[in-house]
């Protein structure tokens, strides 16, 4: 054998060594099923298999020192025909915190779908986590292609900095490569490299700073980005980037993206930072607002924005990122933060519609939800569906919910950064007491508490409420939070019973039923009934559009069913035609002799 060959043979076989061993490393792995239950984003539903539900084991690689909570949206797991399914992406302001769920815009706007359509099967699949920033986002986007999505939602922006593989983060902050950090969450599919990060506990978890601190004081690495400095450019060009790649992807698919600006308290939240100078422009601010300069007043708010080094409320560039995304391609900008400053009481981004620093409230999310489905309300797909409908979700939140999202914000906003030079004790004690407090109120309020701090199973928390209320027969309590625990069980056919029951008994409350109706028959529950009792509803409200379209599916069913006649006469009546009201009754009465 010639000299050389031997030689390119040789340096062949020495480099393929790594790469072998690397590749008997993998499949070893594979077929030991190590770290088999991380590997897929989605997995069936507990006791539903023909569901998929998040994998939270999954989302543990883009965290390393925590693990955000995740919305329990069970999809399914063959897409039907007609379903209408979004998958919606964002950081803790789109999964709701510090609500739970289904407070969060997503459900409410799948609420919204559900009762303006008709005959449409809907799917919204919440994926905002806490700190996810473009980078997870641009990770899980290329995931959900297979599911087939009609559309995608995407409001993020905040976590730029502060998140995971962030710009100023302490989690994956070691660079800020874009490539590599790109590498990094490809390297993450791989059983070795997950060997390796579990062996070596790579990815930059603080382990000095404590358990006890909050997520928000863990994370930061730089506490004071100024606008000229490397690392807000950087937290820019990753945004832009990442945010680039995820709606070209969908492009290409041919998936509508849906893009929302971008907002934050502006009037009721101080800098965070500590800066003399920007302290000072927000007091300057403060005061143009009181000199009745809204206008001047807004301009000032957000210079003290941009001008917050502690970057936890997204720069404005990010907002004019997203414009001339949508003007380079076929994503929809929809206009979040305009709509909320024109809803704000003050027709500023304030504490109206924010419960803190950039998290909606109850009200700001109805208001976001209702922005989104105007904007996707002109998809083809929905407009042979779309039946407008008088009846919204309820609009007044549980007094659990309330007090639940009250517990979790103080513990936030007792520490760093909104509190400077505290120390952990000091901080604990404060929140102590206000969490005491709460155990000194009313039942729910103590549950809610308790809920809240042990990070206690929610559904077990509204079961208790609901039993101690019917012990005091609480009726609008009962109501309401089994409305909130339906959310967790929808096929639990004894909860939807003795909800639907109650409610009904109850007299007051037609609005919280039809959402339970429209909700347990998109879920699949197809009980003659739930149609029967949606169209006698919608009769009652006087809403013949939506009662004829649930006579009709009652029909198909049972067209022969006294009540079914009775209604038909009623919605007659409704209609003025007296003569088929007539007919319809005298069918009804015939029923009822031949009973």
């Amino acid at each position: 054998m010639h000299k050389t060959t031997k030689n390119t043979a040789f340096w062949f076989i020495t480099l393929s060594i790594p790469f072998l061993l690397f590749l008997g490393l993998e499949i070893a792995l594979r077929i030991g099923g190590y770290e088999q239950e991380k590997q897929q984003l989605f997995v069936e539903a507990p006791n539903t298999p023909d569901y998929l539900i998040a994998n939270s084991k999954f989302i543990e690689r883009y965290f390393p020192s925590f693990v955000p909570k995740i919305a329990p949206n069970a999809f399914r797991k063959e897409k039907l025909q007609n379903t209408f399914r979004i998958f919606i992406f964002g950081g803790s302001s789109a999964e709701g915190f510090p609500y739970n769920f289904y407070t969060g815009f997503a459900d409410q706007l799948k609420q919204k779908l559900l009762l303006n359509t008709q005959g449409l099967p809907v799917e919204v699949i919440n994926l905002g986590m806490t700190a996810v920033n473009s980078y997870v986002i641009h990770d899980l986007a290329k995931r959900v292609l297979p599911y087939e999505p009609d559309a995608v939602i995407i409001y993020a922006g905040h976590n730029e900095y502060y998140g995971s593989f962030g710009a100023a983060t302490t989690q994956f902050g070691f660079t800020n490569s874009i490539g590599l950090k790109r590498l990094i969450l490809w390297l993450k599919d791989w059983r070795v490299y997950q060997f390796i990060e579990n062996t070596l506990q790579l990815g930059g978890a603080n382990q000095d700073t404590g358990e006890r601190r909050t997520m928000m004081a863990k994370v930061i690495s730089e506490s004071d980005i100024p606008v000229d400095s490397d690392i807000y450019h950087h937290g820019i060009e990753q945004y832009r980037s990442n945010m680039s790649d995820i709606v070209t992807r969908f492009d290409i698919y041919g998936v509508p993206v849906f893009l929302g600006t971008i907002a934050s308290n502006l009037k009721d939240q101080a800098p965070l930072s500590d800066k003399p100078d920007v302290l000072s422009l927000y007091e300057q601010a403060q005061a143009t607002y009181k000199e009745g300069l809204v206008n001047e007043a807004t301009t000032l708010f957000l210079q003290v924005k941009e001008l917050d080094g502690t970057r936890f409320r997204a720069p404005e560039e990010m907002n004019r990122i997203l414009t001339s995304i949508t003007q380079e391609t076929s994503a929809e900008l929809v206009p979040i933060q305009a709509v909320l400053r024109n809803a704000s009481t003050k027709k500023i981004e304030d504490a109206s519609l924010f419960i803190d620093h950039l998290h909606p409230n109850d009200r700001g999310h109805k208001i976001i939800a209702n922005t989104f489905f105007e904007a996707i309300s002109s998809l083809p797909k929905l407009q042979s569906y779309l039946k407008p409908n008088p009846i919204d979700p309820p609009s007044e939140i549980s007094t659990f919910e309330k007090a639940y999202a009250e517990i979790s914000i103080a513990r936030l906003l007792v520490g760093y950064p909104f509190v400077k030079n505290v120390t952990i004790d000091n901080e604990l004690q404060v929140f102590e007491r206000i969490y005491r407090s709460y155990l000194n109120t009313s039942y729910i309020d103590s549950i809610a508490a308790v809920a809240s701090k042990k990070q206690v199973f929610v559904p077990l928390a509204l079961t208790e409420v609901i039993a101690k209320a019917y012990l005091k027969a609480d009726t609008l309590a009962i109501v309401q939070h089994s409305y909130d625990l339906l959310k967790w069980q929808l096929r639990h056919q004894n909860l939807i019973e003795s909800s639907i029951e109650f409610t009904l008994n109850s007299g007051k409350n037609e609005a919280y039923i039809i959402n339970i109706l429209h909700q347990v028959i998109n879920d699949g529950n197809l009980d003659t009934r739930y149609f029967d009792l949606l169209a006698s509803l919608y009769l009652l409200n006087e809403n013949t559009k939506q009662a004829k379209y649930w006579l009709k599916e009652t029909e198909r069913r049972t067209p022969n069913a006294p009540r079914l006649f009775y209604n038909y006469s009623r919605y007659y009546l409704l209609e003025g035609d007296t003569i088929k009201a007539q007919k319809y009754y005298q069918q009804f009465v015939q029923t009822q002799r031949l009973d």
